[in-house]
């Protein structure tokens, strides 16, 4: 099941969307685009232009003859940051560690694969058998040496070296039978899977923070397939309804609007280019009502709906929340529903409190954290620079525990709002305690898109058996 050779990028065969790391071509698609990758970009990354024929990226330059002879033609492609492309593949379950896990799987499957047809040919008698024997026993060979760390470091080599795939089939050079060789013989450099994110995930990795990640679709506009104006993100979404669950917007339950607001504010701030991948229920349109209670009902409600997007619940990290979660234990949540707990601080294990016996620090986490405790100590801390205290409201007696809220959540809410007028460099330690906030909702589905990516690889070779 080697994969096929690379195709070129342009021929009588048919048009192609191409995707490029900066100057380093990644891979193809004929006669369409890959949904998954443009999935990857915003509308506002989209590019139409009439570029300066005589400056034209690496990308790009295969277009020159037809701009010169064409003043009216114009390119369009999509284009961002290699360093939000890996943020979009980690928020939809592409992280370097299961990823890693999944191209070594498939690399495994392949070398399997590979050797059981060097064994059928291995029992042929005739010149042909014996030579595609010994093909096959050159790929088992390099596949055996073939991980993460090698793709890597050859993809690099490649890169520094300007090496370009073969456009028609094995590649003939000082690399011929090589891991370097092999990957320039083979589309997206060897990976033998149909999940383009895997490789794309790694190949980033080669490459430097500052470069971007290209998707052109130039020879698509101008082969008719598509019109210039048409939205091919959205072309994406629609496109992939089947796969709705894990495309679309997650939608995020909260215990009441300030958390909503706080959460999508602090998202549009700190990750803009992640915000149209999360949705927040609207509490004020929707008249739902706020509390841990009724999030629990709408959690049990989602459960018996059958919707398709995934939803994370994010509950208080105190008291209320942890009855909450024995009750929603003893139901079985579908597997796109998340229920997640503000994260523990290291902030608020020795926290200023008010209770029966005064004024105490204790580890608060667990019994009182609501989303204010979050905001940052810079919003938490009066003007004397004294810490917003918790007091304690009650006990709970099946959990054995004290429920407490921080005072002054309206004070606390308004200083966040001039924070966020005036906001400190989203590097500061300002942003801790949300950005925390923020990577729980990031990977609430980790382990389960784990499971999925390794799933895909027995999927396909069983289904070959």
């Amino acid at each position: 099941m080697t994969a096929l050779p690379w195709l070129p990028i342009a021929t009588d065969m048919g048009s192609y969307a191409q995707c490029w790391l900066d100057d380093l071509f990644v891979g193809a698609c004929k006669n369409d685009i890959d949904l998954n990758l443009i999935s990857l970009f915003r509308p506002a990354d989209k590019v139409i232009e009439r570029p300066n024929v005589d400056t034209l990226p690496v990308p790009l330059a295969h277009y020159r003859e037809s701009l010169e002879e064409d003043e009216e033609l114009e390119l369009v492609y999509y284009r961002t940051s290699i360093a939000i492309i890996r943020d979009r593949l980690d928020v939809l379950g592409y992280r370097r560690e299961p990823v890693e896990s999944a191209f070594e799987e498939w690399i495994k499957r392949e070398h399997q694969s590979t050797l059981a047809s060097m064994e059928k040919y291995l029992h042929g008698d005739t010149e042909t058998d014996a030579r595609m024997a010994q093909h096959y026993c050159k790929i088992a060979e390099i596949l055996s040496s073939l991980t993460t760390r090698t793709w890597i470091e050859s993809l690099k080599t490649i890169h520094a070296d300007g090496l370009k795939p073969n456009q028609f089939g094995r590649y003939e050079g000082p690399h011929a039978d090589t891991i370097v060789g092999y990957m320039l013989s083979n589309e997206w450099y060897g990976f033998p899977g149909h999940d383009l994110f895997v490789p794309l995930r790694l190949a980033i990795e080669a490459c430097e923070n500052g470069q971007s990640l290209i998707y052109d679709v130039t020879d698509l506009v101008w082969s008719d397939y598509f019109d210039a104006g048409t939205d091919l993100v959205q072309y994406g979404i629609d496109a992939m309804a089947a796969d709705y669950s894990t495309k679309a917007k997650t939608v995020v339950l909260t215990e009441g609007k300030t958390d909503a607001w706080i959460l999508r504010e602090s998202l549009t701030l700190l990750y803009p280019h992640l915000q149209d991948y999360f949705s927040f229920l609207d509490f004020e349109s929707s008249g739902f009502g706020g509390g841990v209670g009724n999030l629990t009902n709408v959690v049990k409600a989602f459960a018996g709906s059958g919707i398709v997007n995934n939803v994370i619940a994010l509950f208080d990290n105190d008291t209320a929340a942890a009855a909450a979660f024995r009750t929603l234990e003893a139901i079985s949540l579908p597997a796109n529903i998340a229920i997640v707990r503000l994260p523990p601080l290291a902030l608020l294990s020795n926290y200023p409190t008010l209770g029966p016996s005064g004024a105490l620090a204790l580890d608060v986490n667990g019994i009182a954290a609501s989303i204010e405790l979050y905001l940052g100590e810079d919003v938490l801390r009066d003007s004397s620079g004294e810490l917003t205290p918790v007091q304690w409201t009650g006990y709970d007696k099946t959990l054995n525990r004290y429920q407490g809220e921080v005072l002054d959540k309206c004070r606390l809410q308004d200083r966040f709002k001039a924070k966020l007028a005036r906001p400190p460099s989203t590097d500061s330690p300002a942003w801790e305690a949300l950005k925390n906030v923020l990577n729980t909702l990031f990977s609430a589905f980790s382990e389960r898109n784990r499971t999925a990516i390794l799933h895909s690889v027995s999927e396909y070779y069983d289904e070959d058996v």
